[in-house]
């Protein structure tokens, strides 16, 4: 088992935005070591395609890791994690005081989904069309990644498009079933893109 825990310069557990060391944890008979240690920074200054392309170089270096800790996890960031497949877990302090705990939680139930903020979604023009701006939801507050957003909509199944404003097409997208629901990608502006997801009849 491999967990991935985002560290500062003291190895204390840190939010994911600030300077620190991505840490790739494995257990070795009744203790955990260290494996890989990646350096990781962001600041407030990148935008979000420089922030994306950060973090997408990050997780492509995380060897058959899918669980990633941080004390604090926000908006775009979680999106991105989350559409990568990652498992997010929250910590603090030195990450071996809480990795034993981790492990043994990471075969329980999922947390549920959780709805849409409805401030978020809007009527279209036509009846049964919605508009969602995603980045907009996800730095709205709360742990809402886009699976979690969005999936209820889709399973209510009471429309027949949804217009999702986002910066790239979560992965998780392939596992929708292609008899239930279609989408298309169209570029828009400041490199951000809309997808239209219809209904299938």
């Amino acid at each position: 088992m491999k967990i991935a825990v985002f560290v500062d310069e003291q190895g204390m557990t840190a939010p994911l935005g600030q300077p620190g060391y991505v840490k790739v944890y494995t257990r070795d008979g009744g203790g955990w070591q260290t494996c890989l240690q990646i350096p990781f920074a962001l600041s407030a200054s990148l935008t979000l395609n420089e922030i994306r392309q950060r973090t997408l170089t990050m997780l492509a270096d995380l060897p058959q890791c899918r669980h990633f800790v941080a004390r604090e996890i926000h908006g775009a960031l979680l999106a991105w994690l989350d559409g990568m497949g990652l498992t997010m877990w929250q910590g603090s302090g030195q990450p071996e005081d809480f990795l034993d705990n981790i492990a043994s939680r990471i075969a329980a139930v999922p947390a549920p989904v959780t709805p849409l903020p409805q401030a978020f979604i809007v009527p279209g023009a036509e009846k049964g069309t919605f508009r969602v701006d995603l980045l907009a939801a996800l730095q709205g507050g709360g742990s809402h990644t886009s699976k979690r957003l969005l999936m209820p909509f889709f399973e209510q199944r009471n429309f027949t498009s949804l217009e999702i404003l986002c910066d790239h097409l979560p992965k998780w997208f392939s596992t929708l079933n292609p008899r239930e629901l279609s989408w298309t990608i169209t570029p828009a502006e400041k490199g951000l893109l809309t997808v239209n997801v219809r209904l299938v009849p």
